[in-house]
């Protein structure tokens, strides 16, 4: 059975596993390159990476509609019980990780930072490891740099990896080009950039370089683009 991964803009992807719709740091409202509208997308869970605007984007109102579970670490998992009345939540950190419907669930470290909106603390910065039951293993980067850990994810065996592009928050095209020669996936989607001017980046020439640098085979969507695992 195939997995069709979509991008929603910026971080934001819509994954369909099976029966089961799962959204990661679903950044809709605000986002000028949003491809969907969070009163109407499904969703049965919701990852988030870091606390972040931009990735915590519309998980609260979206997970209230659809009832959907969310799956963040420690701190931004309570700060979504306690501040906004979200009682389906799963709290994670790097080294655990839950069983759900669709698969196995972890979070990897990531270097960044993590403040929530109203200021408060958002735990370390996460990446988001998906072994899903079709066989398939997802990797999204959340905001991060390459670092040398990217050997033990990729050790795995990586389907896909999602990575940030833009440079300036995140790494950038030389960044993106080390992390997949440590990840070594079979597939590699952009993210994280063009949302703005201070991200823009040629994706056509990312995608040049990681077919000429790397193993690992270049998919560039447009927003409301879809590819299929």
């Amino acid at each position: 059975m195939t997995i069709q991964v979509t991008w929603l803009g910026h971080s934001a992807f819509a994954l369909k596993i099976g029966t089961y719709d799962i959204l990661i740091d679903p950044f809709l409202t605000g986002n000028p390159l949003a491809a969907a509208d969070p009163k109407e997308i499904p969703a049965d869970f919701i990852l988030v990476s870091h606390g972040h605007g931009d990735h915590i984007g519309d998980t609260t109102s979206i997970a209230k509609r659809t009832g959907a579970t969310v799956v963040a670490n420690n701190e931004i998992g309570r700060w979504f019980r306690s501040k906004h009345g979200l009682e389906k939540v799963h709290t994670l950190n790097p080294g655990g990780g839950i069983k759900l419907p669709f698969g196995r669930v972890e979070l990897t470290i990531a270097h960044h930072s993590s403040s929530l909106p109203d200021g408060s603390y958002g735990g370390e910065p996460n990446g988001i490891l998906i072994f899903t039951d079709e066989g398939k293993n997802i990797y999204h980067a959340g905001d991060t740099n390459a670092f040398l850990d990217m050997q033990l994810i990729g050790e795995h065996g990586l389907d896909l990896a999602i990575l940030p592009i833009g440079d300036y928050f995140t790494m950038g095209t030389e960044g993106s080009l080390k992390a997949i020669e440590l990840l070594k996936p079979k597939c590699v989607i952009p993210m994280h950039y063009n949302t703005f001017d201070a991200v823009a980046q040629d994706v056509v020439v990312w995608a040049q370089r990681v077919n000429n640098e790397t193993d690992a085979k270049p998919v560039v969507l447009d927003p409301g683009g879809t590819f299929e695992l």
